[in-house]
């Protein structure tokens, strides 16, 4: 499949959750519509990143959440959603779902993990940078951000888990 086809599917597929998605943080469906808009946008001027169409269903889930954050704290001041808000609505999600599932990782990592680790992470997973390449960019040995990603990946995994077994108690 080629890529632009699979941001199209992604987008196709799962527009109805997205919009949920984005409205549940935006607070308003217009706002919303709009988020899901610019999230394409993005995607599809990244369009060669993805490997496969589950890839670019998780980044399309991930892209509509940031946008939908970024637009509600840009809209803050005309409205009353708050950051807690935002964290319930991404709590909310399904996990059944894989792409729902990878929001509440992502989550955790914004909510939970140290500044350090929150980079580390990203460069590592999103971006894809070699450890030699995030040890020079943090002035860290490429020993010191394996350990750093080891903790990080961990922890994400402990909470991950205790709130997946608090929901089956």
């Amino acid at each position: 499949m080629k890529q632009p086809d699979r941001i199209t599917n992604a987008f196709t597929a799962l527009r109805e959750q997205m919009l949920s998605l984005a409205e549940r943080i935006t607070g308003n469906r217009d706002d919303a519509a709009d988020a899901v808009q610019d999230a394409f946008v993005k995607l599809w001027q990244q369009r060669g990143r993805y490997e496969n169409s589950s890839h670019a269903r998780g980044a399309g889930m991930m892209t509509v959440r940031t946008t939908s954050i970024d637009m509600a704290r840009k809209n803050s001041h005309n409205s009353d959603v708050s950051l807690d808000q935002v964290a319930e609505a991404i709590e909310d999600v399904n996990d059944n779902d894989r792409s729902l599932a990878y929001l509440q990782v992502r989550h955790i990592i914004d909510n939970y993990l140290s500044d350090n680790q929150r980079l580390i992470i990203d460069l590592r997973e999103m971006q894809g940078l070699e450890f030699e390449d995030i040890a020079r960019r943090m002035n860290m040995t490429a020993a010191n951000v394996r350990v750093e990603l080891s903790r990080a990946r961990r922890r994400v995994r402990e909470i991950y888990q205790s709130r997946n077994m608090e929901k089956t108690l």
